[in-house]
C-alpha cells in the first residue's frame, strides 16, 4: 500500500512508526514490529500492524475525546421526544401488556428480575444501545415522577469538536435547582463491574436519597 507513497509525510519515527496521507487521500497509520526483552534473555517480538483512515478528518474523530453516551445515546432528544414509544418498547421486550410498566417501585423490580436473567449470559462490555435507551427513559421517567422534576436537555461540550446531548433531570432540591443524570444511574446498573446486578430499584434509592441531601 506504500509503494510509490511518500511515508511519513505526516508523522515518522523510524522503524517505530509512520503517519501517511496517501495519495487518494486515505491516511495509513503504521506500527512496525517491536522486540523487548522479559527477565534476562527470553526476546519477545510484538507484531506490526496498520490502521487505514477514510481521510485526516477521520483519523482526528477517532482520536477525539469521547462522551460515554456517544454509542449508547447519540442524541438525548431522542429520549425525551420518544418517551412513550421507547417505554411501550421496553414492555413489548419484558412481554408485558401496555401500562403494565406504571413508574412504581414494583415496576421497577419487575424490571431487576428480568434484568437478572439477562446479565448472567451477558458481559459488561457487550452493549445494547435500544435496550439502554429504553431503561433510560422509564428509569429518568420514574424518578422524574418521584422527585416532581422536568426532564432537560443538557449540551456537554466533549473536547473542542463535539458537543454530547444528555438527558438529565431538573428538580429543586434544598431550595435550589439541582440536576440528576439518570442515564448515568442505568450505565452503573448495566455496565460497571462494581455495580453489576445492583438492579435499578436501589439504584433509585440511592438516587433519591443523594436527592435529599
Amino acid at each position: 500500500m506504500l509503494d510509490g507513497e511518500s511515508e511519513g509525510n505526516l508523522s515518522n519515527q523510524p522503524r517505530r512508526y509512520s503517519k501517511t496521507k496517501l495519495r487518494d487521500g486515505r491516511v495509513l497509520e503504521t506500527f512496525y514490529p517491536l522486540t523487548t526483552r522479559s527477565g534476562k534473555s527470553r526476546r519477545i517480538t510484538v507484531a506490526g500492524y496498520g490502521v487505514l483512515y477514510e481521510s485526516e478528518d477521520a483519523l482526528r474523530d477517532s482520536n477525539r475525546p469521547r462522551h460515554m453516551l456517544e454509542d449508547l445515546i447519540p442524541d438525548g432528544n431522542e429520549i425525551v421526544n420518544n418517551l412513550p414509544q421507547l417505554i411501550d418498547r421496553l414492555e413489548k421486550r419484558l412481554r408485558l401488556g401496555k401500562g403494565r410498566l406504571d413508574f412504581s417501585r414494583a415496576s421497577l423490580r419487575r424490571i431487576d428480575a428480568w434484568l437478572a436473567g439477562y446479565q448472567r449470559s451477558r458481559t459488561t462490555a457487550q452493549t445494547d444501545p435500544r435496550l439502554f435507551q429504553e431503561l433510560t427513559a422509564y428509569y429518568g421517567e420514574t424518578i422524574r415522577r418521584a422527585l416532581n422534576g422536568q426532564w432537560r436537555i443538557h449540551n456537554e461540550p466533549v473536547g473542542k469538536t463535539h458537543v454530547q446531548t444528555e438527558p438529565n433531570i431538573r428538580y429543586s432540591g434544598g431550595g435550589v435547582s439541582r440536576e440528576i443524570k439518570p442515564w448515568s444511574s442505568v450505565i452503573n446498573a448495566l455496565y460497571d463491574e462494581d455495580n453489576r446486578g445492583i438492579g435499578l430499584t436501589r439504584v433509585l434509592d440511592k438516587d433519591l436519597e443523594g436527592s435529599r441531601q
